[in-house]
């Protein structure tokens, strides 16, 4: 009897012993598991991140193509039609995937161009109204742009609706204007009135590049509403036939717009009138390694007599 109670005693120890190496070994193969798979992730994110690079290269690529291809037609415009204009879906680039979009940034108004000189009382009058028109079309109140007039304006002069340092200074925690152009829509958000709904309202209208301010806007990549916010005469229907007589080769093209013909000298003889080319671009970069997705948004500026690109602003996300 007493060996089979040592027996029983064994058994149970041996089953006891087991069942602990068997948990162990799960737990071991668990931790393992999460291990590789945190591996695998960090792996991803690093190529991910150095194919986002290689992504930016592909993008001035096209950019480079594009030039060749008007160097070669003896035709020098941007528009819609072009080679940079094509989206690109689901490439195949080192171990991912590449989707990209790239958008001329000329063919929306620069809010740096309201960062006016001092002086130039009639020039800053009109690039305000321009910008006023643009806000009533998307209906936002232009007493909106006053308070940005003021942020990017190198003077402490309030504008009627606007805002200064002293309205700044009262708020918690307080700050100052920056009486400099924006360098990102982040900006945006420190502006009396602005809102993230409003600035992603703007965002597909407005662009902050080149920072210095361009008052030419590309007529062959405009949006309709910023076609109509150019110029008080500018009709709904006549932004619409801009649109339907797209692409333009040169800047006189547009006066088969019978209607627009006018409209369109006295732009063309102002600094704040319109072009049919562009040398700043933007690009949406999507890239996918397995389930590790990386998206960046650069700003490209395009050498009008070479052909190839500097990056100007970069967002990894």
């Amino acid at each position: 009897m007493q060996k089979d109670d040592e027996r029983g005693v064994a058994l149970l120890l041996a089953l006891l012993v087991l069942a602990l190496l068997v948990a162990l070994i799960l737990e071991f193969d668990g931790e393992a598991r999460r291990e590789y798979r945190d591996a695998a992730a960090f792996r991803d994110n690093f190529k991910a991140q150095t194919l986002t690079r290689a992504a930016i290269q592909a993008a001035r690529a096209v950019l480079q193509q594009d030039f060749i291809k008007d160097k070669k037609s003896g035709e020098a415009y941007d528009a819609p039609t072009d080679l940079w204009a094509m989206p690109i879906k689901n490439y195949a680039i080192g171990d991912g995937f590449l989707s990209a979009q790239i958008e001329d940034e000329l063919g929306k108004l620069n809010l740096n161009d309201l960062a006016v000189a001092p002086g130039d009382e009639l020039q800053k009058k009109k690039k305000i109204q321009r910008f006023k028109r643009l806000f009533e079309l998307l209906q936002l109140s232009p007493d909106l742009v006053d308070a940005l007039v003021d942020w990017v304006d190198a003077d402490d002069n309030q504008e009627p609706a606007g805002a200064e340092s002293m309205y700044y200074q009262s708020q918690r925690p307080a700050y100052r204007t920056a009486n400099a152009p924006l360098h990102g829509f982040g900006d945006l958000r420190l502006i009396k009135g602005f809102t993230p709904e409003i600035v992603d309202r703007l965002s597909r209208y407005v662009t902050l590049f080149p920072a210095e301010g361009s008052g030419l806007v590309n007529l062959n990549t405009a949006d309709l509403l910023v076609i109509q916010s150019l110029d008080p005469a500018i009709t709904q229907t006549m932004a619409a036939e801009i649109a339907q007589g797209r692409p333009y080769k040169k800047k006189e093209d547009l006066d088969r717009i019978g209607s627009f013909q006018e409209i369109g000298a006295k732009l063309r003889a102002t600094q704040s009138g319109y072009d049919v080319k562009s040398d700043y671009f933007s690009a949406r970069l999507s890239i996918n390694v397995n389930d590790v997705t990386k998206t960046a948004w650069v700003v490209l500026q395009r050498d009008a007599s070479k052909g190839d690109s500097t990056v100007k602003y970069l967002k990894v996300f």
